[in-house]
């Protein structure tokens, strides 16, 4: 199992991840990651504006390459059940909070269905709207999975990335996850 600081930062590099996967931040992602981080997750030994800071400057230095570190670290983390499914459900809400689901968060929600060890049944459970479109894990055969993932990079550019032109709205946004 991986650590609670070693996941709470993949947590978040997981929800920064599908936050610029379009190639825009939306206000409304950035509230949520700051509400899971005061409500859902103790993400208390990381300081989520640093972490921020930190990972603007490292996508906007490697561009698409920073996607390949993150589906490399993610593979070789040794998560719980519990664990991928607070990743899957927070990429979930992340690709969602701006209202507007595109193609590319689609084609990166898929290839992180690729990289979880999680059953199909258990995702089904907690996810029966959405669960169905990224079940049946034995379909992504080996070919499959590579041609999604090089169709994301060939198929994308990343603009370069400023938190500063991000209105923060996370005091006036509810995303119902409250305790």
């Amino acid at each position: 199992m991986t650590n609670q600081s070693d996941f709470a930062k993949l947590l978040v590099k997981t929800v920064f991840s599908f936050m610029t996967c379009d190639g825009h931040i939306s206000p409304k992602e950035i509230a949520f990651l700051k509400q899971l981080a005061k409500e859902k997750v103790d993400l208390s030994g990381v300081d989520i504006d640093a972490e921020l800071k930190l990972l603007i400057e490292l996508i906007n230095l490697k561009g698409l390459d920073f996607f390949d570190d993150y589906f490399k670290k993610l593979n070789n983390a040794t998560l719980t059940e519990e664990q991928e499914m607070l990743l899957l459900e927070s990429a979930i809400q992340t690709i969602t909070a701006d209202d507007k689901v595109k193609r590319e968060e689609i084609n990166f929600l898929k290839i992180l269905r690729t990289a979880l060890k999680s059953p199909d049944q258990k995702i089904l459970e907690k996810f029966p709207k959405i669960g169905k479109n990224f079940i049946h894990k034995d379909a992504f055969t080996d070919i499959y999975i590579k041609e999604l993932y090089s169709n994301y990079f060939k198929e994308n550019k990343l603009p370069m990335f400023d938190l500063s032109q991000v209105k923060d709205i996370s005091d006036s946004v509810d995303f119902g996850t409250g305790s």
